[in-house]
């Protein structure tokens, strides 16, 4: 049990994700200091210390502080390989942005870096700590739509600017690192079930990367449907259809903080239809994300450490498959 009771953070990178999202969320915990941010620009780095009261560093300079505990690590998913094993090389837990990286044997060179340090690593899915799905999984466990048949969801927006990271294959761009790992990731959470089964269609229509795509993910009970995209009508939804009714949220992975999201449940027994909506908070689920990663470093959890590693493990493999299959057109079995 580690005798600390606050973790210093510093930021690797001045993504738009880490200034209006996890600068806020990491200075709004009593436990967790945030120090530094780095980028490749001096200047950029200067400009967003100054804004937020913090320490411009350079990527290299950042990591060589001893005074820093946790490095966030908001870098395109191309890169986060290199800088987390450079971040754990240093003695530094490490919280990435999802995708955190682009395929499974990277992801095992990450985690085996970290676990060697006896060091955390973890895959930043905020939506986990949202108390909306915490909610839509208490409703299916009482039985309000009975048996869970099928999980059906969508992440898309529209078009991006052209110079956009996500745009860019020498990154590791793609709608699926950054859209569609949010579908499979909260799919596999709500069906509570690893698919034995994976189909999956990518589309570039002729950029360098995938710009839209759907999945079938087969469980040993049910299924779960999803798209997903960067060339869309705003979607961000999803629900879960049983056998005797339907709850879904219109607002599932990208929320602001004070956003008071609408969980609907429709119920019909064959004689009668009833609907009813959740009461849900707004929530700031960067914030709990980032609470639950800076009690795990203080505590010097080793056992939620190996828990994080697995569960970056399990998306990674499952990401893995739903590339193989549109590569292969084939249906891949896990």
């Amino acid at each position: 049990m580690s005798s600390k009771k606050i973790v210093t953070v510093g930021i690797l990178g001045t993504a738009d994700i880490a200034v209006r999202y996890a600068i806020p969320a990491f200075q709004s915990l009593p436990h967790a200091k945030l120090i530094a941010i780095a980028s490749r620009s001096v200047e950029k780095a200067r400009e967003v210390a100054a804004r937020y009261g913090l320490e411009p560093e350079s990527y290299e300079s950042l990591i060589a502080r001893d005074d820093i505990d946790v490095i966030y690590s908001p870098l395109p998913v191309g890169i986060q390989e290199e800088w987390t094993i450079k971040a754990a090389a240093a003695g530094k837990h490490v919280l990435c942005e999802k995708s955190i990286t682009y395929s499974l044997e990277s992801a095992e060179r990450m985690v085996d870096a970290c676990a060697k340090k006896g060091l955390a690593l973890y895959e930043n899915f905020v939506p986990e700590f949202h108390p909306q799905h915490a909610q839509i999984l208490a409703a299916i466990e009482e039985g309000k739509i009975g048996v869970p048949r099928v999980w059906i969801g969508a992440y898309g927006y529209p078009f991006l600017p052209e110079n956009d990271i996500r745009y860019r294959a020498d990154l590791k761009g793609g709608e699926l690192n950054y859209c569609g790992c949010y579908t499979a990731f909260m799919a596999r959470k709500i069906m509570r079930q690893e698919p034995v089964a994976v189909t999956c269609t990518l589309s570039n229509e002729g950029h360098d990367v995938e710009i839209c795509g759907s999945a079938l993910f087969e469980f040993e009970q049910g299924t779960a449907l999803m798209s997903f995209g960067f060339d869309h009508a705003y979607q961000n939804t999803y629900m879960v259809w049983g056998s005797k009714g339907v709850i879904r949220t219109h607002r599932a992975f990208a929320l602001p903080p004070t956003y008071v999201p609408q969980v609907e449940l429709v119920t019909n027994d064959g004689k009668k239809e009833t609907h009813e909506l959740l009461e849900v908070a707004a929530t700031d689920q960067f914030a709990k994300s980032f609470d639950f990663f800076c009690s795990a470093v203080i505590q010097d959890d080793k056992k939620v450490f190996e828990n994080m590693y697995e569960r970056i493990l399990k998306q990674a493999r499952v990401l893995e498959a739903m590339r193989r299959s549109a590569r292969e057109g084939t249906r891949v079995r896990l």
